[in-house]
């Protein structure tokens, strides 16, 4: 029989965007939701509009001490959490070589520390509990492959969020699943999010330019309710835009044809294998332990 109790979940940057598209399906299903958002007024603003059901909470995600907040926050008021929607985050447009190292500690500190923030917090909590749950975190296209030029900061962090969540979805299953949400292009206001004061700040004439580029995106309740839906089934890996495909098949083919040409498999290649060379030298160190004589 399904578990008939609403559910209990906290999306961060859940007061815009795919957030608030993901919030606002989890209330209307009925289930408890924290909206975390660095503008608190916009969370508070929400969680009122959705009622009794939803709470607010400000977070900045690239506080880690502010995430541990959350989290305790969010265990404070329901008891426990199922589902977790790391979905915070922003983007730097311009060539690679015109960035500053400014530009990239602050993306970096959102989009990659904040992710690994959130789910390290909320999965020791959950493990803790000795609770299921799930955590979905919001990647991107760029995460599968080059997407376009003018987002090299940007897309690097989406391949860190990759691998942070592909790493840890090994080290927590089977009690806490990991999903990787990998949306395109979708119509949100991204391209007006703020940036603190000692960086560079767009001109008007780009962020123009990147809010008409936005505002021909998917619908940002489409690409939620992908992610939410996704979810729910237990998906390692969620994709909505077709259009990604190329890119990423383009890099799987690149990957693929360079081990052919350069280190094609034999019989036996795997003694370099890390996996089982780590499990060969605990095993090893185990056994030693054991024929260690004891102290009387």
């Amino acid at each position: 029989m399904a578990d008939p109790r609403p559910r209990c979940a906290v999306v961060t940057g859940g007061a815009s965007g795919i957030g608030r598209a993901i919030t606002e399906i989890l209330a209307r299903r009925g289930d408890r939701v924290l909206v975390a958002d660095i503008d608190e007024g916009a969370a508070a603003d929400l969680a009122a509009e959705l009622g009794e059901g939803a709470s607010f909470m400000r977070c900045d995600v690239s506080d880690h001490a502010a995430v541990e907040a959350l989290a305790d926050r969010a265990f404070e008021l329901f008891g426990q959490v199922d589902l977790v929607f790391a979905n915070a985050g922003t983007i730097i447009n311009g060539p690679l070589i015109a960035a500053t190292p400014q530009e990239l500690d602050w993306i970096f500190g959102v989009n990659v520390r904040g992710a690994w923030s959130t789910m390290s917090a909320f999965a020791r909590r959950m493990l803790a509990s000795g609770q299921e749950g799930r955590i979905c975190v919001t990647a991107s296209e760029h995460s599968l492959g080059l997407q376009h030029t003018g987002a090299g900061l940007y897309t690097a962090t989406k391949h860190a969020v990759m691998g942070l969540a592909d790493v840890m979805r090994e080290e927590l299953a089977p009690l806490i699943g990991i999903t990787v949400f990998c949306p395109g292009l979708v119509a949100t206001n991204l391209a007006h999010a703020p940036r603190p004061a000692n960086l560079r700040q767009p001109s008007e004439r780009a962020v123009a330019f990147g809010a008409a580029v936005q505002s021909r995106g998917m619908p940002s309740e489409e690409a939620a309710r992908a992610a939410v839906e996704g979810t729910g089934r237990g998906e390692r890996l969620i994709v909505t835009h077709a259009e990604s495909w190329p890119a990423a098949r383009r890099r799987a083919e690149m990957v693929e044809a360079a081990f052919a040409a350069q280190a094609p498999w034999s019989e036996g290649l795997d003694r370099y294998d890390v996996n089982r060379v780590v499990k060969e030298v605990r095993e090893s160190e185990e056994q030693a332990k054991d024929a260690a004589p004891k102290a009387p």
